[in-house]
């Protein structure tokens, strides 16, 4: 069979057909340690991900996902607990929690009629909630933890929608550990990227400019200090060549899906985990941080999704009651999460005022609509930025007179949301 392009692919999904009165299925992808600015049709010129660019084309995308953060060096293990349980990151249940006194969002579509799949990787999700899929594979099970993961994950999911017959609706979760280290990608997609060419972002520094709390963590051993030039640009040409390799393997699921007649019924959303600070943003390579580069992509397209994009401030734990609400599914009481689809609609503007996430003890972060403030409390340190106005954050403006106020409500703000989401650490902005 030839490979069929994105935008062909998917231009089923936008005609009616009888089809599109019955459940949707629903294929979510979580990509692991894919940043929200790597996607071509959201303006990085640099990257080539045509599968993506179709989704982005054809449905609607938020530029701000938040995860929550979490306590570890490892988050995107607090980050898929969040999504499968709908809860926020001091209420989710430990890794080790098998007591089953949580919302899980597999549970809540089979109990819709849902026939369920998990593909991804066995260290970094909530075991638990993974085994609570009728049918789920895990990399290292299967001895294919050293192989390009996007290959044999977008196999396995096209073999499990095979199963399904065509009456019954499917959920699938997909979620390799890609682009994570160590990159593994097929050759080809490798060398898409010459590491001379790629520009590194404007907030590339050699160093962070002050101890943040946590700067010998894994993430930032991965390369050498200061950071060099040419040392992220090689960083960077992996990155994007995994990614890439995702993309393609994304687009043979929707060649399958399409090829069979379900894609015109069938709700894509790709999201990931969080991004990270790859290529030396602010002289870091990890995810052990709160700058902006922690946000992740998240993109919607299919059956009952318009076409169109929104700033609102959303979290991980917000797409539990999403997908069960395009699915038609009941969502648990004990979920925290807001439902999108108001947002996707056109009949909201928002779900919240502010956003909020945490590393470990020694960063916090909230932000509105244009601002945004971290706190280093062991440093102690304070950053407010304008993220419209300055994206990269370049400027800190929390000792500036004329910032006063703003930094006095924001803190404020944070300590509020602090102890609204029962944070553990006892001391408070001031």
């Amino acid at each position: 069979m030839d490979r069929r392009t994105a935008l062909g692919a998917l231009a089923g999904a936008c005609l009616p057909s009888a089809a599109q009165a019955r459940r949707p299925n629903v294929l979510l992808i979580n990509a692991d340690d894919q940043r929200f600015d790597t996607i071509r049709a959201l303006g990085n010129r640099e990257i080539h991900t045509p599968v993506l660019d179709g989704l982005v084309k054809r449905g609607f995308h938020f530029t701000n996902l938040y995860s929550q953060g979490g306590l570890i060096g490892a988050m995107c293990l607090p980050s898929r607990t969040m999504l499968m349980t709908g809860r926020t990151v001091f209420r989710i249940p430990k890794p080790q929690d098998r007591s089953g006194n949580y919302p899980l969002l597999a549970k809540a579509m089979q109990a819709g009629g849902y026939a369920t799949f998990h593909a991804g990787k066995r260290g970094n999700t909530f075991l638990p909630a993974s085994e609570a899929f009728e049918k789920f594979t895990f990399a290292e099970q299967l001895g294919k933890e050293r192989e390009p993961q996007s290959r044999w994950h977008a196999d396995a999911v096209i073999e499990f929608v095979k199963s399904v017959p065509g009456e019954k609706p499917f959920f699938v979760y997909m979620a390799p550990p890609v682009p994570h280290d160590p990159r593994v990608a097929e050759e080809r997609f490798m060398k898409m990227y010459e590491p001379a060419k790629i520009t590194l972002p404007p907030n590339f520094m050699p160093g962070h400019p002050f101890d943040n709390g946590d700067l010998k963590i894994r993430d930032e051993m991965l390369a050498g200090f200061p950071r060099t030039e040419d040392e992220m640009r090689k960083h960077l040409a992996e990155y994007y060549g995994t990614i890439s390799c995702f993309d393609h393997h994304i687009g043979r699921v929707l060649d399958h899906l399409r090829d069979t007649g379900r894609l015109g019924n069938t709700v894509v959303i790709f999201t990931s985990d969080q991004g990270l600070a790859v290529g030396g943003r602010h002289g870091l390579m990890g995810k052990q941080n709160l700058y902006e580069h922690f946000k992740s992509p998240f993109i919607l397209a299919g059956p009952g999704i318009r076409r169109g994009k929104s700033d609102a401030i959303v979290h991980m734990h917000d797409l539990f009651p999403t997908v069960c609400a395009i699915a038609g599914a009941a969502v648990p009481r004990e979920v925290e999460g807001s439902n999108l689809l108001p947002v996707i609609q056109g009949t909201a503007a928002q779900v919240r005022e502010h956003g909020f996430a945490v590393y470990k003890d020694v960063q916090r972060m909230v932000r509105d609509a244009r601002y945004k403030l971290i706190w280093y409390p062991k440093v102690p340190q304070f950053q407010l930025f304008d993220v419209v106005k300055d994206p990269w954050e370049l400027t800190n403006l929390a000792s500036r007179p004329e910032h006063a106020k703003r930094l006095g409500d924001l803190k404020k703000t944070l300590a509020r949301l602090m102890d609204q989401h029962e944070d553990v650490m006892k001391e408070r902005p001031a």
